[in-house]
């Protein structure tokens, strides 16, 4: 599982260089408005640096295969990049306005960093 969570997370950074692009590119030469391209780039940072911590709960998963608080964190993490990003992606996008999941994907975030906290205080006993 903790390879699965290394590929995840470096294909996750891939799109999110992709996606980025679009939203400084694309979404500007489409005329958005400036409060559609900051959400963009907020939905964009929140990918990035969760994906990074993705891949960190990889490692840590790697090193100490056994605490189940690194496999919750990971499947918390790809689940909140998923739904904070994406149902904001999706909205700038004109697909479906699924915006008022967009809180849960964060909260999901938030536990996944609890949980990673508390892998790592069981890791040092």
């Amino acid at each position: 599982m903790p390879l699965v969570f290394v590929l995840l997370a470096t294909l996750l950074l891939a799109s999110s260089v992709f996606l980025g692009a679009y939203g400084t590119h694309g979404l500007y030469e489409a005329g958005a408005a400036m409060a559609e391209v900051r959400a963009w780039d907020w939905a964009n940072q929140i990918h990035v640096a969760h994906s990074l911590g993705l891949l960190a709960v990889g490692l840590m998963l790697r090193r100490s295969p056994d605490i189940l608080f690194y496999k919750v964190a990971g499947w918390l993490l790809i689940a909140g990049i998923a739904v904070f990003s994406g149902t904001i992606y999706m909205k700038l996008l004109g697909g479906p306005d699924f915006a008022p999941l967009t809180p849960y994907g964060g909260m999901a975030l938030a536990v996944a960093w609890i949980s990673a906290a508390a892998g790592a205080w069981r890791d040092l006993r």
